[in-house]
């Protein structure tokens, strides 16, 4: 026969399994316990054009990283000439308070000369954004994330992604492009 005190312990133990189950998710829903959102500002923090010329000599080396709340991007982009201007900006695509917050970092290339007719040129350039704010973490973990859209003459090229949790952090545009995934980016 099991003692009185242990069939105690047993139901207050079922007891506060049971209330935890049912108030963590109101508690999640409190402000200061888990209301993490994604950040709500973006910054340019580097645009550097490396080289330029013919795709063939200069268009050799990509990569991206995230690092904390910033976004790193070396990549080419096709211009007519190679003495094209570039331009950058950006632009919050989601809504604030947000627990994916979503951007778009648009970089154009503006013709400076006549067009290259003896090979493909382009651009060579390095670009750095930061992100910023958003509610805090809370008590309990919950999802959040950044999903940076990478467009290059209004056309979507890549995306960048750093989440927690089990967010959907797809892309538009992912249908076109494969995905490869490496130290939690999406390229």
């Amino acid at each position: 026969m099991v003692p009185q005190s242990t069939r105690r312990l047993v139901v207050v133990a079922v007891v506060a399994l049971a209330v935890g189950a049912v108030l963590v998710p109101a508690v999640n829903a409190l402000p200061g316990f888990s209301d993490h959102t994604g950040p709500i500002d973006i910054d340019v923090t580097e645009f550097e054009r490396l080289e330029s010329g013919c795709a063939s000599a200069v268009a050799t080396y990509s990569r991206g990283s995230v690092s904390g709340d910033t976004f790193t991007k070396v990549t080419f982009i096709e211009t007519a000439s190679a003495d094209a201007n570039l331009s950058v900006w950006t632009e919050r695509t989601s809504p604030e308070g947000a627990d994916l917050s979503t951007f778009r970092v648009h970089v154009e290339s503006h013709d400076a000369g006549p067009a290259n007719e003896t090979c493909e040129t382009g651009v060579l350039y390095r670009i750095s954004v930061e992100t910023s704010g958003g509610a805090p973490a809370g008590v309990l973990a919950d999802d959040h994330g950044t999903r940076i859209q990478w467009m290059e003459n209004g056309e979507f090229t890549v995306c960048s992604v750093s989440t927690t949790g089990g967010l959907d952090t797809r892309c538009p545009g992912d249908r076109d492009h494969p995905r490869v995934w490496a130290n939690t980016t999406a390229t």
